[in-house]
């Protein structure tokens, strides 16, 4: 699981965090902006659903959160260590 490997490597997150109009699927305490991690599957390719994804992500953008998106369409333990480096790459910025 993705959140066991980011605690087993010892970075500092918290999960399923709740922002005022959404929910974060990792949060992490990273300076000056904190960042907002959204991995997204498969109910999150829906017109209706993406849409409103943006909308809410445009404005915790602009509330000066950095916001990174991931996307899969199944998940396996390869999935999990890409999202991993792609996590690690973003909180790096």
């Amino acid at each position: 699981m993705l959140q066991q490997k980011l605690v087993e490597d010892g970075i500092s997150h918290q999960t399923q965090v709740e922002i005022p109009v959404t929910i974060a699927d990792f949060y992490f305490p990273t300076m000056p902006r904190p960042t907002l991690v959204f991995v997204d599957g498969p109910p999150h390719r829906q017109f209706s659903r993406s849409v409103k994804d943006e909308e809410v992500r445009s404005l915790l953008r602009k509330k000066g959160y950095v916001i990174l998106e991931l996307e899969y369409s199944h998940y396996s333990d390869k999935i999990r260590d890409q999202l991993y480096e792609m996590i690690l790459a973003g909180v790096k910025r």
